[in-house]
């Protein structure tokens, strides 16, 4: 596939690392996150006055209609900047779950305007398998009940809403619950990568309108959200890992050892170079899952799986490169090194880990051409 990005994609990409740059102070982060303070409604308004919010969403429902590849640069920035608003939490949730909602059209409106932070509750305690879940949707009475517990949600902390998946008499069924909800319990918890995540314990009635979809529309909202979720952690490790090794580049330029800067060493010019060619073959895999994603091809699904093993294997061993070549200052909490090893770890199990990326790409077969 080609890298080169279109007028507007790289408009898009021009405008937003301009407004991340400005706005978005590693330092101010780092405060935010000691105090408690995990996401910045100043900011998640700001994201959705620039349409960050709509790009996912289809045109006949008010949003920008726009696919995979744009979310994936929105998404490799948040890597870049370590944007711990949870953006593409909510992009994935906005674009493969919520549109199968007989309410989509108010939901989705209501993310792109920045009201609601929808954020997906799928992983559960205990040793069941991960997609099938025990938290469950029952019919008592007349009324729609909603029981059990979901557990390491990625960003819960600052979730306004959760789409829940549950087992129903139907099968699988996608739940929106408000996190504020009488019934609802959140326990929050702070995250090395500094999201803030959560658990969630359910006891509630539901109104009708809150089930978005059960049986096979489940299970296909499901199977889209995990492979755009792959996607777009894939894209923000790369993010990530490009901010690391730019960092670890500039950093052996500056110090001076035995008399001359790190970088005039060839033994660590082979490192750096072995960590760039790395970082371009992420890239080219991933914008190969972005360009399958969006013309839907029979193959997408092993693009997608792909894409999230390379983009972890090599996230962790640049990351972890780059903090050998800093030496004990990448240990800091001060300095940023660390700190995108640290969302790069998260990612690497943020709802498909590696493991079973890899075990799911070797199941499926490959189409035929």
């Amino acid at each position: 596939m080609s890298g080169q990005m279109t007028e507007d994609q790289t408009l898009l990409k021009d405008a937003a690392e301009r407004y991340l740059r400005d706005s978005y102070d590693f330092n101010d982060r780092r405060e935010r996150i000691a105090a408690g303070v995990y996401s910045d409604p100043a900011q998640w308004q700001a994201f959705a006055e620039m349409g960050w919010l709509a790009l996912p969403i289809p045109e006949d429902l008010g949003g920008l209609g726009l696919g995979a590849r744009e979310m994936a640069i929105l998404a490799e920035l948040c890597g870049q900047f370590l944007v711990t608003e949870p953006l593409i939490e909510t992009m994935a949730v906005s674009h493969a779950i919520l549109g199968n909602s007989p309410q989509k059209e108010a939901l989705v409106a209501q993310v792109a305007e920045g009201d609601m932070i929808p954020v997906a509750a799928i992983d559960e305690a205990g040793e069941g398998p991960r997609l099938s879940p025990a938290t469950r949707l029952t019919r008592e009475a007349g009324q729609r009940r909603l029981t059990g517990s979901k557990h390491w949600i990625s960003a819960g902390a600052s979730a306004t809403h959760l789409a829940v998946l549950a087992s129903s008499e139907k099968g699988l069924a996608w739940v929106l619950v408000p996190a504020d909800s009488e019934g609802v319990t959140r326990h929050i918890y702070p995250t090395h990568d500094g999201r803030g995540g959560a658990s969630f314990d359910f006891d509630l009635t539901l109104d009708e309108t809150q089930i978005i979809a059960t049986d096979e529309i489940a299970q296909d909202a499901l199977t889209a959200y995990r492979e755009l979720a792959m996607v777009l952690s894939s894209a923000e490790t790369l993010g990530a890992t490009q901010a690391a090794l730019d960092t670890t580049v500039d950093y052996t330029k500056q110090r001076v050892q035995f008399g001359q800067p790190l970088a005039s060493f060839q033994a660590l010019q082979h490192r750096m170079s072995n960590m760039l060619i790395q970082t371009e073959l992420t890239r080219s895999l991933v914008y190969a899952a972005c360009e399958a994603a969006d013309t839907g091809h029979a193959d997408c699904g092993r693009f997608a799986r792909a894409a999230k093993v390379k983009a972890a294997t090599v996230g962790r061993k640049v990351s972890q490169e780059a903090i050998q070549l800093h030496g004990g200052i990448a240990t800091t909490d001060e300095y940023i090194v660390g700190h995108f090893f640290k969302r790069i770890t998260a990612l690497e199990s943020w709802v498909c880990s590696k493991g079973e990326a890899l075990q799911e790409f070797m199941a499926l077969p490959a189409a035929q051409h």
